[in-house]
């Protein structure tokens, strides 16, 4: 899971009292436990990677009968529980793949934004965790960068040690869950990726990662002169629909 120094670039610490425009700020990082929030009522529900706690709570408000969040770092713990201690949330202090839980200890368990900070040959170990915290028949929420090409093994994001396509992420799954919905989480951004993806000839250098090989401030202007989003709709949103072309793909799945 994150690491200290990761924590400060990666992570949201906001304050309970600040939601409002936390959630302005950054929309889909608050839009995912939103999604997670509406599935999990009556449960007991494991935050993987809770960070500084805000989904954690957010899980708890929306009607889970115990939300446990579990991260590496003891600065984001220590902000959780100041500000989001309650009578349905706890967080305790373990790597992802050690999970102080007992063996099917959880109905569900979160997992956002998190496998791509894992290294590749522990990712499989990490996802056998997850189900290890889970009943038979319990949910998997889990959410990762969507990406394609050789900018899987080498992610634009530095704090990322490997990105995933669908049928990838699926591999690393199917030994332990059944996979019930694929979903994405597009942003006006991303639609107009996909777009420009779609060009004939254009597309084919933008799907192959190449792109990300340039210097950052030429991809700065490729962003800003030709993804450049228009429209007044949602900043975000999850949906089935062209998923594949989303910037976050995001799994449900049932433990077998």
């Amino acid at each position: 899971m994150l690491g200290k120094g990761e924590a400060q670039a990666e992570r949201l610490w906001p304050k309970a009292s600040e939601e409002e425009s936390a959630r302005r700020n950054n929309p889909a990082d608050w839009q995912r436990y939103d999604f997670a929030a509406s599935r999990v009522t009556g449960a007991r529900v494991l935050d993987c990677a809770c960070g500084a706690g805000y989904g954690t709570s957010l899980l708890g408000r929306g009607g889970a009968a115990r939300a446990v969040g579990v991260d590496v770092a003891a600065d984001a713990l220590d902000w959780a529980r100041g500000e989001y201690s309650s009578q349905v949330t706890e967080f305790r202090q373990a790597s992802g793949d050690t999970l102080p839980v007992a063996d099917g200890e959880f109905d569900c368990v979160v997992s956002f934004e998190t496998i791509e900070h894992i290294a590749e040959d522990r990712a499989a170990a990490f996802i056998a965790e997850l189900a290890r915290a889970l009943r038979p028949g319990g949910l998997l929420l889990l959410s990762t960068p969507l990406t394609y090409g050789s900018a899987r093994l080498h992610p634009e994001n530095p704090f990322h040690l490997r990105e995933y396509t669908p049928s990838e992420l699926e591999t690393l799954l199917r030994s332990h869950f059944d996979i019930d919905e694929r979903l994405g989480q597009h942003s006006r951004l991303s639609r107009r990726f996909a777009e420009i993806a779609r060009t004939p000839g254009f597309g084919s250098f933008i799907r192959s990662g190449v792109h990300r090989l340039l210097p950052r401030v030429i991809r700065r202007v490729l962003r800003d002169v030709l993804l450049h989003p228009s429209g007044n709709g949602p900043e975000c949103w999850i949906a089935s629909d062209r998923w594949q072309e989303a910037a976050v793909q995001l799994v449900v799945a049932t433990k077998r």
